[in-house]
């Protein structure tokens, strides 16, 4: 435990070093905020719910998911996951390690940005244990499909391009669950991280989207297995 956490405040450190990561972790909560005081604060209560579950899926997508593909693609590409392995770390501790601070990030973030609505005039949620269920489904995912896009990408500027196909499916999703058209609001409610987004915003309104959470945790489990199928711990060429 002492060397995961050892490795967990490199990571830390390293994160901070590089100046696209550092700019998502630090501008855009601060962003965030600076937009909800300029123009949320006066929105009617029913508005806020879904501003909840759209943000927390912009949240994971910048902050996990972005940086998990990035760091762990470079860790790859620079031999430092083979390194690792020739430690006293399990294969476990290396990317507890460096998840951790990722994790801990968007927490944070995703914490403050909840606190500032709350005390710029957004209702208090409803549900809490709905909304507490989005977030500890939705971080693991983001994560995981950080690792699976890594898998597939042979260095951090091809990210750029392997991010994307979930990166649109998130926010489209999380935009299609506001439909009032049935079909769409359900496709969408099926597409990776839209879930997180739907048991954020409808535990705040007070209710509980059952399909949301099971197409959470059936991506939950998915990229699961695909990160451990196809994650591979030497450079790929």
């Amino acid at each position: 435990m002492t060397m995961v956490v050892h490795l967990a405040m490199t990571e830390l450190r390293l994160l901070f070093r590089k100046k696209l990561t550092m700019y998502s972790i630090v501008f855009v909560p601060l962003a965030l905020c600076a937009m909800a005081w300029f123009q949320l604060r006066d929105m009617p209560a029913s508005e806020w719910p879904w501003q909840m579950g759209f943000t927390f899926v912009m949240l994971l997508a910048v902050s996990v998911y972005l940086v998990s593909a990035m760091v762990f693609t470079s860790r790859r590409q620079s031999l430092v996951l083979q390194r690792l392995r020739t430690s006293e770390l399990t294969d476990n501790g290396v990317f507890a390690g460096i998840a951790g601070p990722m994790m801990v990030i968007g927490i944070a973030q995703t914490l403050i940005y909840f606190g500032f609505c709350l005390a710029i005039g957004a209702p208090a949620p409803q549900q809490v244990g709905v909304v507490l269920i989005g977030l500890v489904l939705g971080l693991p995912t983001a994560l995981l499909a950080g690792i699976v896009t890594a898998a597939f990408s042979r260095s951090v500027e091809a990210t750029q391009i392997t991010s994307l196909p979930l990166l649109f499916a998130a926010i489209a999703g999380a935009i299609m669950i506001r439909s009032d058209n049935t079909t769409v609001s359900t496709i969408g409610a099926l597409l990776p991280m839209a879930g997180p987004s739907q048991l954020v915003g409808e535990g705040w309104a007070g209710s509980t989207p059952l399909l949301a959470l099971g197409a959470t945790v059936a991506w939950l489990a998915l990229l699961g297995f695909a990160a451990q199928r196809f994650f591979k711990w030497e450079p790929r060429q």
